[in-house]
Parts: C-alpha cells; structure tokens; sequence
C-alpha cells in the first residue's frame, strides 16, 4: 500500500496494518476447517480516506487480504466462502461505502446503511445463516459510546469467532473525569477508582479494565492489547483490543504484534524527519530511524515486563507446579512481553536454583510448548 495516502495519518496506517497482517495469517488456518469465513467491519466509514480508488480504508484493505488468502486456501485444495458485512451509520459515507462494494464482484460483500448496536440481532442472523461460519469482527468507532459492553454483548459473545476493537484512549482520558458523558456503560463498576487515577497509570488500567469486561462478555479465554503511537506526538492514540477463545489466535496476534511495533516505529521515524526537513529545510546524512526519538512506549515496554514477570512469579510461588503452557499464555497477553522474554526468567530462575522442570527430556534446557511440561517453585 502506498504510504503517501497515509502522510500525517502513520496510526491509521498502523491500525490497517495490525488489520491485514492478523487477517492474513487467520484466514488460511480458519479456512482449513470452516467453511464459511465472514468479516464484519462494524464502523466501516469510510473517512478521511486520501485514495480515490479507497485503498486507504479498512474495509478496502480486508478485502484484499480476503482475495490473496482465497488464493492460498484453493491452493490447498480449500474452498471455503468468504463474505463481508460492512455497516456504516452515516447517510454520506454510506454512499462511498456502497458505490465501492458496486465494484466488488469476486466476494460476496454486504453493504448495510445501519446502526449496528441496533442491529447486533441482524449482524448475528448474517453470520449463522450458513453452517460453520467463523466470524472476525471489527470495531472502530470515532468515539466510545459504541463500546459499551451491553450494546456490542450478542455479537462478542458469538462463537466461534474472534474480535479486534479500536479504544480511543487519547479521547477516553481527556473526559473520563467529566460525569455528565456516562461512562458507567464502558467501564461500569470500575468507573469511580479509574476517575482517581492520573495520567499512564489511568490509561493503561483503563485499557486493563476493558478488555477483561470484553473478555468476560464474550467468553473469550485470552485478550491481548497493543498501542497505536500518535504520528506527531510521544503519546499513545489508541489501544487495539484483540479476543481470541484459542491459544493459536494468540500465538498469531504476538507475530502480528512483533512486526507492528517495528513498523509503528518505522512510519513514525519517517514522519518526524518529514517533519524536520519542512521545519529547518536542511537534508540529513543520517537516516530517519538514526534522528528519531520515543520515550513513551519503552517506558510502556519495561512496565509491562515488570508486570508479567510479578505475575508469573506469584503464580509460580502460590501453586504446587504451574503447566508451562499455561505460564506462557498468561505472560504472552502482555502487550510488547516476547517469548524470549519468559525463557530468559524461566533460564534465569533455574540457574539460580529456584525453580525446575518437569516431565523434560534429558538435556532439554528448556521446557516445550505443547508437550505437557510443567515448572515447579522450589520452597526454601
């Protein structure tokens, strides 16, 4: 995709990519087994689109992943359908919106001029109109009133399926202490303690909070988050949401995550150095990424490490031995947390003799996904 019709919008460009590289490792495992694949972009716009031809939207750019992973899947001798739902409130982008699926003649896409938490009933009945469907679900407001967890609760709570949601906490923090947006319907309970908090720590608990509300309304066993930078400034603009009911989807997203974060980083380097160049009208000898400056995600980044290793730990010393794939489900929910992260721990807490492993094969230095082994705390 060209980058020059997302100059001065790298988080969409950001979000769109989180989108494609998730879709385009999905698909071809869902598609082994399902025999419907169904994408449903609930807040489909478009807006603020820079591409005439709308390359630039997410409903454009899910559709070619949908046309490319076909490819892969009838390589394979796999023929599932595949169709869309795009949902759009607004009369006007409803118009671009339709005129775009006019053109559309290979995929079964499904334009629908609607409110969508007035129609979950509706988007339900789409996807169970045909026998094992698997969903993937897309949310991304403006705003946050469509998030509230009793409007979006019957099309989370499809199953099988999966669900990534834009949460706009650039926007969300900025009033969350005004009492006049009710905000009860997002965070309900925990609404009062997130008002006393401040800055980062209210942010992230806040993303934390909503997505164990989203995990718990669908019964999704495992929610991963990621941040999305802004282009101009050292701050986040909004978190992407992921629920999955399977490890397999996790162990996806993390790929996806591991790829985004350098491209997040990347798009924004370029865009400061654009920045600088109109600013001093002076070239550089040094490259973008040898200029370009971030403070806050790496904060985030050693937070985060902090935090997953407390909670292995405490699980660790409060069971009589923990399954190592359950330990590296946990810790690999954290967003910017590695797999070479928990076995620098594991290799570390070993060595000094605090911890060991089971059901491992002689020699083996470290324990396996997948092949029933366990850590052990050792009890001093």
């Amino acid at each position: 995709m060209n980058s020059e019709f997302y100059e001065d919008r790298e988080q969409t460009q950001v979000k769109h990519q989180i989108l494609v590289r998730y879709l385009s490792a999905l698909v071809p495992i869902v598609g082994t087994w399902a025999s419907d694949i169904v994408y449903i972009d609930c807040l489909a716009g478009p807006w603020k689109e820079t591409d005439p031809n709308m390359r630039d939207t997410s409903f454009s750019r899910a559709i070619e992943v949908l046309r490319d992973t076909r490819r892969v899947l009838q390589a394979r001798g796999q023929n599932p359908t595949m169709r869309c739902l795009l949902i759009e409130k607004d009369p006007q982008s409803f118009r671009k919106l339709k005129g775009f699926c006019d053109t559309i003649n290979d995929l079964e896409v499904t334009p629908r001029n609607w409110d969508f938490t007035a129609h979950t009933g509706d988007i339900t009945h789409f996807v169970k109109s045909r026998n094992k469907s698997f969903p993937f679900i897309f949310i991304d407001p403006k705003g946050w009133k469509p998030l509230a967890d009793d409007l979006i609760n019957p099309i989370l709570k499809l199953e099988p399926g999966e669900v990534l949601i834009n949460l706009m906490t650039s926007w969300i923090t900025r009033f969350l202490s005004d009492e006049s947006k009710h905000f009860e319907r997002l965070l309900g309970p925990d609404l009062p303690r997130l008002r006393q908090l401040q800055g980062q720590e209210q942010e992230e608990e806040l993303v934390r909070c909503y997505a164990a509300k989203v995990a718990s309304a669908g019964n999704f066993n495992y929610t991963c988050t990621l941040p999305v930078m802004k282009a101009d400034q050292d701050a986040f603009h909004f978190y992407m949401i992921y629920a999955t009911r399977h490890r397999r989807g996790v162990e996806v997203f993390k790929e996806t995550e591991k790829h985004v974060i350098e491209f997040m980083h990347e798009k924004r380097a370029k865009a400061q150095e654009r920045r600088r160049l109109a600013q001093s009208g002076q070239l550089s000898l040094l490259s973008a990424e040898a200029h370009y400056r971030e403070r806050r995600f790496t904060e985030f980044q050693l937070r985060n490490l902090e935090r997953a290793k407390n909670q292995l730990l405490a699980m660790l010393q409060n069971a009589e031995q923990v399954s190592y794939d359950e330990a590296r489900y946990i810790v690999m929910q954290f967003s910017a947390v590695a797999d070479r992260d928990l076995k620098d721990w594991l290799a570390d807490w070993k060595s000094s003799g605090c911890l060991t492993f089971g059901n491992v094969d002689p020699g083996q230095r470290l324990p396996r996904k997948g092949a029933n082994q366990y850590l052990k705390w050792v009890k001093k």
